[in-house]
C-alpha cells in the first residue's frame, strides 16, 4: 500500500474516531445538563397522548423515587408520560421555577410535593386557571385551587404515633423525653398537624400521659449536613439524648441511627424511623431500631395518576385520596420484607 492510500485510510479512521468522540461528548454533556436542572428522568414524550410533570423537593430521596416509579408505570397505562423535576445538591432552581417551566410548557397535569415555598400557592392557582390540573402529594395546599390531595390523614397518623410512643414507655415511673424532628420548610404541612395530634393523644392518656414530655426541634433547610449536626448536638448536650426520637424523613433517620451507634445508645434511645431503606429495615429486624413508618408508594402513585386522569377526562375530582401506611416493628419486619419489598437482601 503506497503512502497516499495509507494517508487516506488514516484520515478516514481519524474522522470516524472524531465523530464517535464528539457524539459521546455531546451525549455526556446533555445528560449533565438534564441532571443539573433536575430532569434526568426525561424520556421521549412523542409516543404519549398526555404529558405530566411530577415536582418533588429532593431527587435523591428513595421514597420519592419509589413514588415516581409507581406514577410512571400507572401513567403508561393511561397513555401518559411523567417527567420528573426536582432539586438535588447541585440544583439552582426552586420549586416555583419548576412550576413556571411546567406552566410555560403547557403540560397536561402537575403532581406537586407542596413545600410551602413563597409564591408556590400562586403558581398552583395560575396553573389551574390555565387549564392545568394540579394534584398535591404527601403535603397539601388546601387553600389553593389544586384539584386533589393524595397522601396521609394527619389526624389518624398523629394518633397512631401517640399510641406507639405510649406503648414504648418503660414500666417504671421514669419521666420520658420524646423528640420529634421537623423541618423549617414544612409550612402549614402535615408534620405540624401530626405533632399536634401526638400531643393530644399523650395528654388524653390518664395513666401514662404525665410521664412523657413531647419536644420538637426544627432542622433548617438548604445547608448540607445540617441534619447530622443537629442530631449530634442532641446526643452531646448536658441533658443527654432523648429517650425517644421521631424522624420524619430518610436523611434524619440515617443521621439519628448513626448517632445512636456512635454514642453507644442502643437500647437507651428508641428511634421511630421513616421509610424502608435497607439499613433501616435491617435495624428494625435486629431490634436496634424500635420501628419505622412505611407509606404505600405504589398506592400513592396509582391514586396520583387516577386523580389527574379523572380531572382531565371527566372534569370531576376526589378532594382527598388516603394512602395506606404501616409501622414496621421487629415482630412484623420479616413478613414485611418478604411480602412487600423484593429489593431487600438479607
Amino acid at each position: 500500500m503506497d503512502n497516499r492510500k495509507k494517508s487516506l485510510l488514516l484520515l478516514v479512521f481519524s474522522g470516524l474516531f472524531g465523530i464517535v468522540f464528539l457524539t459521546l461528548l455531546t451525549s455526556s454533556f446533555y445528560g449533565y445538563v438534564l441532571k443539573k436542572i433536575g430532569v434526568e428522568h426525561a424520556e421521549n414524550t412523542n409516543t404519549y397522548r398526555y404529558h405530566y410533570v411530577m415536582i418533588i423537593n429532593n431527587l435523591d430521596s428513595q421514597f420519592w423515587n419509589d413514588v415516581y416509579e409507581s406514577v410512571r408505570e400507572e401513567a403508561a397505562l393511561h397513555d401518559a408520560y411523567v417527567e420528573l423535576k426536582g432539586k438535588n445538591q447541585s440544583s439552582e432552581y426552586t420549586t416555583v421555577d419548576f412550576m413556571d417551566m411546567s406552566i410555560a410548557a403547557r403540560v397536561d397535569g402537575i403532581l406537586l410535593e407542596f413545600t410551602g415555598e413563597a409564591r408556590l400557592e400562586e403558581r398552583i392557582n395560575e396553573a389551574t386557571a390555565r387549564g392545568i390540573p394540579v394534584v398535591t402529594i404527601l403535603n397539601d395546599a388546601p387553600t389553593t385551587d389544586r384539584k386533589s390531595y393524595v397522601g396521609i390523614n394527619s389526624y389518624q397518623l398523629g394518633q397512631e404515633y401517640g399510641n406507639q410512643i405510649l406503648n414504648m414507655l418503660p414500666k417504671n415511673s421514669k419521666k420520658t423525653r420524646a423528640m420529634m424532628l421537623l423541618h423549617d420548610n414544612s409550612i402549614d404541612s402535615n408534620q405540624s398537624q401530626i405533632l399536634s395530634q401526638i400531643n393530644n393523644r399523650i395528654i388524653t392518656s390518664s395513666e401514662t400521659g404525665n410521664r412523657i414530655k413531647i419536644e420538637e426541634i426544627k432542622i433548617p433547610s438548604g445547608r448540607a449536613f445540617e441534619s447530622e449536626e443537629i442530631v449530634r448536638s442532641l446526643f452531646q448536650n448536658s441533658q443527654g439524648p432523648p429517650d425517644i426520637i421521631i424522624c420524619m424523613d430518610e436523611v434524619d433517620t440515617e443521621a439519628v441511627y448513626q448517632a445512636v451507634i456512635d454514642y453507644n445508645c442502643v437500647g437507651e434511645t428508641q428511634v421511630i424511623g421513616y421509610y424502608k431503606s435497607k439499613a433501616t429495615l435491617d435495624a428494625v429486624r435486629k431490634g436496634t431500631m424500635a420501628m419505622t413508618l412505611c407509606i404505600d408508594t405504589r398506592q400513592m402513585g396509582k391514586y396520583s395518576v387516577q386523580a389527574l386522569t379523572e380531572s382531565i377526562h371527566d372534569g370531576r375530582t376526589n378532594s382527598f385520596y388516603s394512602v395506606d401506611l404501616q409501622f414496621v416493628t421487629k415482630e412484623n419486619a420479616s413478613d414485611f420484607i418478604s411480602n412487600q419489598w423484593s429489593g431487600y437482601e438479607k
